[in-house]
């Protein structure tokens, strides 16, 4: 089934967080393979090697109870201080994940942002 896209408009924060070595990812739920391909995309991108722990700053949580983001949505929180990625899915974290890529910098910077990324089933035109 296709799926039609509608983002939010993402709101600008000020500042940026900076990546830098020693940091770590928290994952909650069904989050690991997202995890995953966040650690390999930071590394790819700055050299940095993010590890894994429950006091990670930078979080990636699988919260089925977000369903209203739809399959592939998902929220991306970005403060100085800590990046936050949800989703309701797996799917909608691996989105997730390659939005923060597209905004991280070389340097590890990644620029503070709040977006939210809804999906809704296709639906197909009255004549149809």
């Amino acid at each position: 089934m296709a799926v039609r896209r509608h983002d939010k408009e993402p709101r600008r924060r000020t500042g940026q967080f900076l990546l830098c070595k020693g940091m770590d990812i928290r994952t909650i739920g069904n989050a690991g393979e997202a995890a995953k391909l966040l650690r390999r995309h930071v590394h790819e991108e700055t050299g940095i090697v993010l590890g894994n722990s429950p006091d990670g700053v930078v979080m990636v949580t699988h919260e089925p109870a977000m369903r209203g983001l739809g399959e592939d949505g998902y929220a991306l929180l970005v403060s100085p201080n800590a990046i936050m990625l949800r989703a309701a899915t797996p799917a909608g974290l691996l989105h997730g994940v390659e939005q923060l890529r597209r905004l991280l910098s070389p340097g590890g910077r990644v620029p503070a942002v709040d977006l939210t990324h809804l999906t809704a089933p296709a639906v197909a035109p009255a004549w149809m």
